[in-house]
């Protein structure tokens, strides 16, 4: 089951086999950043699109995501999956030639990304610039 979860960041959990409800998802990071911009929603929206893609496709489990607005106006977007060991290749990917642009897209509409490995997930996050 796919389900919004309490906390300081807020955040969104998922059944790590189910198909994620990219829909849902979206109108989740909407109601998160009520208050910003249709551009920067519209970014975020994007991006958590495709890290969340990415995350089902090679991850071997979805697990959560998170949403933060920043202080300066940017927007953190953090998605965790069980593959800790998965290596991210930006404009390749393991399931075919005309797959592999997701990173691309995260590299050129983000400020910055990287990965957070643990023993039994990794963390890629994103920060979305205010685009204001």
């Amino acid at each position: 089951m796919n389900t919004e979860t309490p906390g300081s960041n807020g955040g969104f959990a998922f059944s790590p086999h189910e198909p994620p409800p990219l829909s849902r998802l979206r109108q989740w990071v909407r109601t998160r950043l009520r208050d910003a911009s249709a551009d920067l929603v519209c970014d975020v929206e994007l991006v958590i699109t495709e890290l969340v893609s990415n995350a089902y496709d090679h991850g071997r489990g979805l697990l959560a995501v998170s949403v933060v607005p920043l202080a300066d106006g940017a927007v953190r977007v953090e998605v965790d999956d069980a593959a800790s060991d998965a290596v991210l290749r930006l404009g390749k990917s393991a399931l075919g030639t005309t797959r592999g642009r997701g990173l691309v897209v995260i590299d050129s509409v983000c400020s910055a990304w990287g990965v957070r490995r643990r023993p039994d997930r990794k963390t890629v996050w994103a920060t979305v610039p205010n685009p204001a």
